[in-house]
């Protein structure tokens, strides 16, 4: 019987090469969700005009395997759009499944090979650190792991700070969403929003806003599921309280498929700093719970802070701002379907996770300058001197707000400013 096969070369010294082996259960179901990331991170829903002659598109998935779990998720070449896709234990018979993460080349040649995958022909996968092996009747195509650029980086960690914040909106049938989509725009250029909620005849969109619904714009990048639909069991819709980005999880049983959406095309995710926050909270110490955490994660598919926190004789409050801050550093994700943060490494330089966000260096050199004053603790308030002009940081309502023009423009919606950042550093050195 022909199979389609993905594995690594052989590794030196006789090592195990791969660290997930085995046969998938739903062979032309996982090819097609494969065939759905690797033309997702070929497309580009936005392109600046000042980009257009030296637009790439980037199509090198990032592979997860720990706890069970086989993920594969990648970026549109603009990074306002990002796809997984779940492989669940049972989805799989393994041979080999244990933990590690890499990033392998979906190119047009594997994407002609699981093309041609289907029930009859079966599929198995073996994924491994370094170089890919695709076979399937007859053609072999092999791959090797290539540099990714650090803007996928920033694009994973604020892919999941923004999900650790959204709750569930609405379900819908693969039926419903199928006819919402023949309703939707097919132009991706429109800017303007579409509001998506339940109605009494199943999914409906409007230019207002309503209670319950979700913001779209692009309407386009929802298409990257219509071909997957007729095989979902369900659509599960999750946001984040402002509406800054959305979830739309295809629930197939033992596979699931979750694509995020940035609230415009033209907000990549690496653009965002949802993140920055809970870096520089890293960068100044983090708490003493931290180093516990990260020592105490060993690949789980599903981190329980309840449980972790009795592990550590500490409180689940302490044990989510640890896990909220190992995802900004790259050291964790969260999987909306499963509504819980679980453990991977990604495969870039994490050392250099600050320095490629400008805000938080600036952040560094106003705390470095003595620029920040703490006015009051409680309410907080601080005088931050940046330019040679004095930004006031106060805390309103819980949150810390700044009289400079970036957060006046932005309303804390793109993440705190530079003032903010280096303000809330100086307040958690007070305590």
């Amino acid at each position: 019987m022909p199979r389609l096969s993905l594995e690594t070369s052989s590794a030196p010294d006789g090592l195990q090469p791969h660290f997930f082996e085995g046969n998938i259960r739903e062979p032309r179901l996982v090819a097609q969700l494969l065939t759905a990331v690797h033309l997702l991170v070929g497309s580009r829903f936005h392109t600046p005009p000042n980009t257009v002659a030296r637009a790439i598109a980037l199509a090198d998935p990032v592979v997860t395997s720990g706890g069970g779990m086989l993920r594969f998720e990648g970026f549109s070449s603009c990074c306002s759009t990002y796809l997984r896709v779940d492989l669940l234990p049972a989805a799989y018979e393994g041979t080999t499944v244990g933990k590690g993460t890499t990033n392998v080349d979906f190119n047009a040649p594997m994407r002609a090979a699981l093309a041609r995958v289907n029930d009859d022909t079966g599929l198995q996968l073996a994924v491994g650190h370094d170089t890919v092996k695709l076979r399937s009747a007859g053609t072999e195509v092999v791959e090797r792991k290539v540099a990714l650029p650090m803007r996928w980086l920033r694009g994973m960690v604020e892919v999941q700070s923004y999900q650790a914040c959204m709750r569930p909106c609405f379900s819908a049938t693969s039926v419903e969403v199928q006819r919402l989509l023949r309703t939707l725009p097919k132009a991706g250029t429109s800017r303007t929003p579409l509001w998506i909620a339940r109605g009494a005849r199943g999914l409906v969109g409007s230019t207002r806003p309503s209670e319950g619904a979700v913001r779209l714009t692009g309407a386009s990048r929802l298409r990257v599921l219509e071909p997957l639909l007729p095989r979902a069991q369900a659509l599960h819709v999750h946001a984040d309280p402002m509406q800054q980005a959305s979830t739309w999880l295809l629930d197939f049983g033992a596979v699931r498929a979750s694509l995020v959406i940035s609230s415009e095309t033209w907000r990549g995710f690496s653009g965002e700093g949802q993140a920055l926050a809970s870096l520089m909270r890293a960068a100044v110490g983090g708490g003493a719970v931290l180093a516990r955490v990260r020592a105490a994660l060993h690949w789980q598919s599903a981190i329980d802070p309840e449980a972790l926190a009795a592990e550590l004789d500490t409180d689940a409050a302490s044990v989510l701002g640890a896990l909220r801050i190992l995802g900004a550093s790259g050291l964790v994700g969260f999987d909306v379907g499963a509504q819980c943060y679980f453990h991977r490494v990604l495969p870039f330089d994490l050392s250099a996770m600050e320095d490629m966000h400008p805000r938080l260096a600036d952040a560094r050199r106003l705390l470095d300058a003595g620029a920040v004053a703490v006015v009051s603790p409680l309410p907080f308030e601080a005088s931050v001197v940046s330019g040679g002009t004095v930004h006031r940081v106060r805390e309103v309502d819980g949150e810390l707000h700044c009289t400079c023009p970036w957060f006046a423009r932005h309303q804390g919606q793109r993440g705190p400013c530079k003032h903010v950042l280096a303000a809330s550093a100086a307040r958690a050195a007070t305590h």
